[in-house]
């Protein structure tokens, strides 16, 4: 489950190409159920209006300011390494993608729709798609249809170009749930408005929101991780000035003693010298610095900070 997630949030982060069919002197690629093209200005203006209605987590990654940090280098060896489509389709990751928003519907099946911003080039992807290029994981490029469109897959990550500046990302159903709203023309949001006022949070570079009082695993997870016992929805922002990651957030919980446990987990995870000293052998400082915690009703907010040096070198280690 935890690698499942994690390479489909790397592909979300890192994945800057799209794949299908014919474009249109700029204009919308893909098509709605009447065949009409929408205009790409409708489509570009808004990527929370291609987002599914009602996820369970929503991320907005800035993806040049977390380039420019100093996880940069890293990143950029991750995405030589698990992005499909290189630069033979002309796509540049530190020159084209701007950012991504992304969404994830059920932490049980894990159905995740990303949409990417950025520049793109759908005559060189599709051609890089009809010579059955072969992903540098291993996974080669599948081509099938839906909603009236060419979508691409490699392995469980799924590509479909929407314009030259906006393209899908996800799985299976993530993918088609966000091309089902393009086929029936609805273009609207249908994300809660508290997850979209985070977004606009002045400065932040990554942002995640979640709604999880009816999902299961969260309570089954709690047995690994405390402070997510009775956890009902979450707020963090995060930028990377000095002095390096900076996090700020706030943990609701169902009923006031469930914030005040979850708090207590908290603080108790920062000082857990069993992490320290595991990651003292490879060389990586405390994950988490200069941690402040305080309770307010059912709420935990928290504002800490990371070695960026050391996270990268966790990337390192670890993938």
């Amino acid at each position: 489950m935890r690698k499942r997630l994690l390479g489909v949030a790397l592909g979300l982060v890192l994945v800057g190409s799209g794949l299908s069919c014919k474009h249109n002197d700029g204009d919308s690629v893909v098509v709605t159920g009447e065949g009409a093209r929408l205009s790409s200005e409708a489509i570009d203006r808004d990527p929370l209006a291609l987002l599914p209605s009602r996820p369970v987590v929503l991320g907005v990654v800035d993806v040049p300011a977390f380039l420019a940090s100093p996880l940069g280098n890293e990143i950029n060896r991750l995405a030589a390494k698990y992005v499909p489509i290189g630069q033979e389709t002309g796509f540049v990751l530190q020159r084209d993608l701007k950012k991504i928003v992304g969404a994830a519907y059920s932490l049980a099946g894990v159905d995740v729709v990303g949409v990417a911003q950025g520049d793109f080039n759908p005559d060189l992807i599709r051609s890089a798609a009809e010579r059955h290029v072969t992903t540098p994981g291993g996974a080669p490029l599948v081509h099938s249809r839906y909603a009236g469109n060419d979508v691409f897959t490699a392995g469980n990550v799924g590509f479909t170009v929407v314009t030259r500046h906006t393209m899908l990302i996800g799985n299976e159903t993530g993918m088609r749930r966000a091309l089902d709203r393009i086929r029936d023309n609805h273009l609207v949001r249908e994300v809660p408005e508290w997850m979209t006022k985070l977004i606009e949070t002045p400065q932040a570079a990554t942002v995640l929101a979640g709604d999880v009082a009816t999902e299961p695993r969260v309570a089954a997870m709690a047995r690994m991780a405390p402070f997510l016992g009775g956890l009902s929805s979450f707020r963090i922002v995060g930028n990377f000035q000095p002095p390096g990651v900076n996090v700020a957030g706030t943990l609701s919980y169902a009923d006031a003693p469930s914030a005040t446990a979850g708090a207590n987990a908290l603080r108790g995870l920062a000082q857990a010298s069993v992490i320290t000293s595991v990651l003292s052998m490879f060389g990586l400082g405390a994950p988490l610095q200069n941690l402040q915690i305080e309770n307010h009703d059912r709420d935990t907010t928290f504002v800490t900070s990371s070695d960026v040096e050391s996270l990268a070198r966790l990337l390192a280690q670890v993938m």
